[in-house]
């Protein structure tokens, strides 16, 4: 009787945990910082990267010394005495195959040495490496046999020397990573494009996780509800669909027109759990992760042919204002646009030569707003006989020609 009273309490003590981390999960997604069992937190497997870069090797004994990454990203600290005899380190750049992976990662050999003394692994970030992410959200991992990384929990961050350090002791493949970033954190649209910007969690394996062996991947969705917010031009909107597939983010789309600034941020604000290592005492505070958008002019490839030999190349960057577009005719200059509205307007050219009087008509843009297709022109040019030189045309023509658009792939430079 007594066991059934203990089960049934064991029960109603799990129900209400669990009531009670969802009611907190609904403020916000909380990143937890402070300490909790375990030392690592491991993630899914993935294949071993390759070799990016010349490796760096160096002697070392009982004196201890450092060696750094030809980079001098990474920085292996051996201490005096940690060593009883002379040992060769090497440090081999590789590629970065962890989730959430930040630049490159390191092959540190000789690969499965263990050390009785712990030695010293430091990374330093840049901004590059914040670019949707925070300080507090870095982390160091290894790679085991298996091909599952092993975050550390134990690496020491210091913001004013931006560098994450940890202990270490044996030798394996490292990689920096970030628990908690979007994604993309910087992109470049074209006016009145969309794309999906979407938050990417290295979470932390709970009770079942840990008695399966299961490890995470760094693609889980937070737990709980998310706050975003825009600074800039454009628009963002939640889905439906991201929620039924568990999908964290928001649909961004730039104005129609280019602003002024140029620049949208689709921010993140999350709440963490802080840990001080030296007191032990836990805190709560709230950072905002950001993604940055630069929003550019929609610019064109322009190309067609006027008739016989005749061809026309070039880039618009704007459709709205007078542009230009080449001939590779020696005898006529280039063939000048001006719009008189943003589907309109006239264009000419003029004579190289004595042969050649000049022309002109009208064109018509054609496609949607979000997507230009072509040019449609309509018009006449003139030349001179070989007769007397009157300077009155004697030969005219005329009819359509027709240029074709496709869109750059890269902001269009005047």
């Amino acid at each position: 009787m007594l066991n059934k009273k203990r089960l049934i309490i064991a029960v109603v003590l799990v129900v209400a945990t669990v009531a009670i981390v969802a009611t907190v999960a609904t403020v916000a997604y909380i990143l937890f910082l402070r300490p909790s069992s375990g030392t690592e937190v491991v993630y899914a497997a993935t294949e071993v990267g390759t070799p990016n870069g010349p490796a760096v090797t160096k002697s070392i004994g009982p004196a201890g010394s450092s060696l750094a990454s030809p980079d001098g990203r990474l920085t292996l600290t051996v201490p005096q005495n940690a060593l009883t005899e002379t040992v060769t380190f090497t440090i081999q750049p590789i590629t970065n195959k962890a989730g959430n992976g930040l630049g490159l990662a390191y092959r540190l050999e000789p690969d499965g040495k263990t050390f009785t003394t712990p030695l010293e692994i430091s990374v330093r970030y840049d901004e590059k490496d914040l670019e949707g992410t925070i300080p507090e959200a870095l982390s160091l991992a290894y790679q085991d046999k298996q091909g599952a990384w092993h975050a550390q929990k134990s690496a020491k961050l210091d913001q004013a020397a931006k560098t994450l350090t940890v202990a270490t002791t044996h030798f394996t493949d490292i990689a920096f990573l970030a628990r908690l970033r979007m994604i993309p954190s910087a992109a470049t649209l074209h006016v009145g494009e969309s794309m999906v910007i979407q938050l990417q969690v290295c979470g932390e394996q709970n009770f079942v996780d840990k008695i399966l062996s299961r490890p995470l991947n760094c693609k889980e969705p937070p737990r709980g509800k998310v706050a975003w917010s825009l600074r800039g031009a454009g628009t963002i909107k939640e889905s439906a669909l991201f929620q039924e597939y568990g999908i964290v983010g928001v649909t961004y789309t730039a104005p129609a027109k280019k602003p002024t600034p140029n620049v949208a941020w689709v921010d993140l604000t999350v709440k963490f759990y802080f840990w001080d290592r030296i007191t032990g005492e836990t805190s709560t505070g709230e950072k905002t992760l950001s993604a940055k958008i630069t929003i550019v002019d929609r610019g064109y490839r322009a190309s067609g042919n006027a008739g016989g030999d005749t061809v026309f190349s070039g880039d618009i960057c704007d459709l709205e204002k007078p542009f230009t577009i080449k001939t590779n005719n020696p005898f006529l200059s280039s063939f000048e646009f001006v719009p008189s509205s943003p589907t309109e307007g006239t264009w000419s050219f003029s004579g190289k030569s004595n042969l050649v009087g000049g022309g002109g008509g009208e064109y018509t843009i054609e496609g949607t707003d979000a997507l230009r297709t072509g040019i449609a022109m309509n018009g006449s040019s003139s030349a001179y006989g070989q007769g007397p030189r009157t300077r009155t045309p004697t030969l005219t023509s005329g009819g359509p020609s027709h240029i074709d658009l496709v869109p750059l792939d890269t902001e269009c430079k005047p």
